[in-house]
């Protein structure tokens, strides 16, 4: 197992590098990166290794998914599908992570006097982990899992050398195509949040957020190949919409599971205070979701303004 939880990738980029050799290249760095924490994640010493695999299969997904004609029709496909199920078998115990390592900072959400009442719910949480993390090391050590790491890497390897034919997009400058799909990005992002107000149901906040983050990736995985002075303040202006959403998204979430745990919580002792408590709890979360649609609007309008939109526009035409 590596000291560290490998995370970063950076790869050098030349605008007119043929677009297959350059997101192969960048495929490749991020396997490595889920390789490098595979056996951390299944060890479950360090919740970071967990984290930091999964930020590379979805950075993964995103550019199989906007580059997709840089590959074998066929054989992407396949792959496509076996990375979704990759990342579906590692969440559940990402997301009960994240509830045990912030937990400390939701008990500071309730009045102190009512704080220790939240230890049931630590409990329950700590056995579903418990669960969750079995479950996903035996899927991060299965065969499927082998084959499937595997065989991406002898494409990405094999692929500048497969014939071109359906491969529409293989030999185009990479600066062209990213900047293509960035510029698309961009432009679905800020028709989707003309859309949303403070009313707007959860969903569509979430489908926003989602979709910046295949903005940010993109960005953060190809913006090598523009200039490093427009890359880096476009990543802050979407970094600080994207906190945002995140916000409202983990609250959202967070109210749901509350809800769903109360009978096994019930059961634990000290479980009626640990509802009452719980209850509490949701109030502050709804609170804090209901602040976070306030603040959406100042964001989004720093990310959609006129001066953005024509840098975006001059930087990756």
């Amino acid at each position: 197992m590596s000291d560290a939880p490998k995370a970063k990738v950076v790869v050098p980029l030349a605008y007119d590098q043929r677009a297959d050799a350059a997101a192969g290249a960048v495929l490749r760095g991020l396997l490595e990166v889920i390789e490098g924490n595979r056996e951390g994640a299944m060890s479950g010493v360090d919740p970071e290794y967990l984290h930091q695999l999964r930020i590379a299969v979805r950075r993964s997904r995103t550019v199989q998914r906007q580059f997709k004609h840089v590959f074998p029709p066929f054989d992407l496909t396949g792959f496509r599908s076996e990375f979704k199920w990759l990342q579906r078998a590692t969440g559940e115990s990402r997301d009960l992570d994240v509830y045990l390592l912030g937990f400390d900072e939701l008990r500071g959400l309730v009045p102190e006097d009512m704080q220790d009442d939240l230890g049931p719910l630590r409990q329950v949480l700590g056995h579903w982990r418990l669960t969750a993390q079995a479950e996903m090391a035996r899927t991060l050590s299965s065969r499927r899992t082998d084959e499937l790491l595997g065989d991406w890497e002898m494409l990405l390897e094999s692929l500048v050398e497969r014939p071109v034919e359906d491969r529409r997009d293989a030999t185009l400058p990479i600066g062209e195509l990213a900047g293509r799909r960035i510029r698309r990005v961009y432009k679905q992002m800020r028709k989707m949040g003309r859309k949303l107000d403070p009313d707007s149901p959860a969903g569509g906040f979430h489908e926003l957020r989602k979709k910046g983050k295949e903005l940010r990736y993109l960005l953060e995985l190809f913006g090598a190949a523009f200039p490093a002075e427009v890359v880096k303040p476009m990543v802050r202006v979407l970094k600080s919409l994207q906190d945002c959403l995140g916000r409202h998204q983990d609250r959202e979430v967070q109210i749901a599971t509350l809800r769903s745990l109360g009978e096994e919580v019930a059961d634990e002792p000290g479980g009626a205070a640990g509802l009452m408590a719980m209850g509490m709890l949701v109030e502050r979360l709804q609170g804090e979701e209901v602040a976070a649609r306030a603040e959406f609007a100042e964001r989004f309008a720093a990310f959609a303004s006129k001066s953005q939109r024509l840098l975006v526009r001059d930087t990756f035409s």
